[in-house]
C-alpha cells in the first residue's frame, strides 16, 4: 500500500508540474498547447489524483489508531 500511495503521489507532482509548465507556455505563446493538448483532461486527471492521495492519506490515520 504504501509503494502505491508514492507512486501516486509522484503521479501527482509530474500532473502539478505539467499544468505549471503549460500554463506559462500558454501565457507566453498564446495556442502553442492547447493546440495539441487539452488541458482540461490534465487538470481532471490532477484533480481525481488529489482525491484519491486524501483518501489514502485517511485510510492510513485510521489504521494507525
Amino acid at each position: 500500500m504504501d509503494k502505491t500511495r508514492i507512486i501516486i503521489k509522484e503521479f501527482f507532482y509530474i500532473f502539478t508540474g505539467a499544468l505549471v509548465i503549460f500554463s506559462l507556455m500558454e501565457i507566453i505563446w498564446p495556442r502553442i498547447i492547447i493546440a495539441y493538448i487539452n488541458l482540461n483532461w490534465i487538470l481532471i486527471i490532477w484533480f481525481f489524483i488529489g482525491i484519491v492521495l486524501l483518501i489514502l492519506k485517511e485510510q492510513k490515520g485510521k489504521n494507525e489508531k
